[in-house]
This record gives structure tokens, sequence and C-alpha cells, in this order.
């Protein structure tokens, strides 16, 4: 049980109902964006690649001639690891500001929560887009995905902490 120093006595800070009611499971949200965007191309294509076998997709994936490499299936959540680091950032400083401020849960709820939303939706691209390069035989499929995750690398830090921003700022603003 943390304490918070009052005066000159420390006094035990109990959480509050609607906290321990609720719990931390919003403290989770970037991992389990973090495992969406990062394993979702992987658990995507092969479904996609069953569907081009019983339904013609060729319109929308191009000519598919054999399914995704299971290198592939296996490396292609560990590079898009790379792309998707500020999701795991943004659970750690989470979780320290929680620790460090634990009175102030509803203003970290909300920034988190923020910068998720603001980290994911640019996110989708890739749930979108690396499925159909993955099955592609193209002789250059993969380039748009190693050109975004590159962009992304820079890009979502600058959106987590936007969102950060964000959320901490109606926070203040409803004064949470």
């Amino acid at each position: 049980m943390s304490t918070r120093v009052n005066g000159n006595r420390e006094t035990p800070w109990y959480p509050p109902a609607s906290l321990r009611r609720q719990g931390f499971r919003w403290l989770f949200l970037p991992l389990i964006a973090f495992a969406i965007f990062a394993a979702g191309p992987s658990v995507i294509t092969p479904i996609l690649y069953i569907l081009h076998l019983l339904f013609d997709l060729s319109p929308y994936l191009g000519a598919v001639q054999g399914g995704p490499g299971p290198v592939s299936l296996l490396l292609e959540p560990l590079v898009l690891t790379l792309a998707f680091w500020p999701f795991l950032a943004l659970y750690g400083a989470a979780r320290d500001r929680l620790i460090a401020q634990p009175a102030e849960w509803k203003s970290i709820r909300l920034a988190t929560i923020s910068a998720t939303l603001a980290m994911s939706l640019p996110s989708t691209v890739f749930l979108v887009g690396v499925p159909p390069e993955m099955l592609s035989s193209a002789r250059d499929a993969g380039q748009g995905t190693g050109i975004m995750i590159f962009l992304f690398i820079f890009l979502l830090p600058v959106l987590g902490i936007f969102g950060w921003l964000i959320g901490r700022g109606i926070a203040w603003i409803l004064r949470l």
C-alpha cells in the first residue's frame, strides 16, 4: 500500500472505489494495440490466402501464385516490432507515471487511452496493406512495408506524445 505525505505525517492512500472496481485493465491498452498491429498481418495473411483459394480475390490482392512463406509469417511481427515500439514505450511511461502519482489515475488513464488511439489510427494501414504485400508474387513486394516501417519509427512517437498531451489537457479541463 502506498503512502502519501500530508504535512508532517504519512497517511495511507487507498485507491477510490471506482478504480478498485474497474481495475487497471486500461493500462494494458497499448500492449493490446501492439499485439494487434505487430502480429495482425501474420494472422490476416493466411486467412486472406485461404479466402483467395475459395473465392477469386485477384482484383483486390493481385495474382497470388503461392501462399505466404513460413519465414515471412514468423519474421514479419518481429520486423513490425521496430515500427510499433512507441506502444511499448507508452505502456512503460503510463505504468511509471501511475506508480509515481497514483492519485492522478483518471488523468493518466485518459492520456493513455488518447495516446493509444492517436497511434492506432495510422497503424491500421499495416492491417490493410501488409497482408496483400505478403501474398504478392511481385519482384519488389514488401518495399512499401519497409518504407512505412521507417516512417512509423519517427511518426508514431510524435503522435503518441500529441495524444498524451491531448488526454492530459482534457483531464485538466475536466479537473480529473
